[in-house]
């Protein structure tokens, strides 16, 4: 799917705030609210937009710890997914390159729950070991900053 800077513009204003109102977002681009709309529409049909969400203050709802949980393994990362999948503190898996094979963001309600999950996963077959840190305070958390798009009528190669 081919984007265009009014695309890369929803997308960007979006991340900042996904409950943008659609007359701001023409504003934006200076489209009609219909064909913003349908833009959005076709963003999602081709899983430029994933889904629409909220930040929480999760700690509200007694998450209190954060961490980060590094798997050593000895099999696959794709088997290993499936046997993580029913992890609900899972938040994130991540296959990374070095000792470890996954990278796994985890929240919890406190270090018992953390050590409850870690002693769980150790019991899959084929995770060897863990490594995890727990977050003490998140000194920066934003929305992705996507590379700013060609200008219209602009090449982005200026080497020619």
């Amino acid at each position: 799917m081919e984007l265009d800077w009014i695309d890369h513009a929803l997308v960007t204003a979006l991340l900042g705030n996904a409950d943008t109102r659609l007359d701001d977002l023409s504003s934006l681009v200076k489209l009609a609210p219909s064909s913003v709309h349908d833009r959005l529409e076709r963003l999602e049909r081709g899983g430029i937009i994933r889904r629409w969400t909220i930040q929480a203050d999760v700690s509200a709802f007694g998450l209190q710890i954060l961490a980060y949980v590094q798997l050593r393994a000895s099999v696959p990362c794709s088997t290993l997914v499936r046997r993580l999948e029913p992890f609900d503190s899972v938040e994130e898996c991540h296959s990374v390159a070095g000792s470890n094979s996954l990278l796994l963001k985890v929240r919890v309600a406190n270090t018992q729950a953390l050590l409850d999950l870690v002693e769980a996963l150790r019991t899959i077959p084929g995770i060897e070991g863990t490594e995890t840190a727990i977050v003490l305070k998140t000194l920066i958390e934003r929305p992705v900053v996507l590379p700013a798009p060609a200008r219209p009528g602009r090449s982005r190669d200026r080497s020619s």
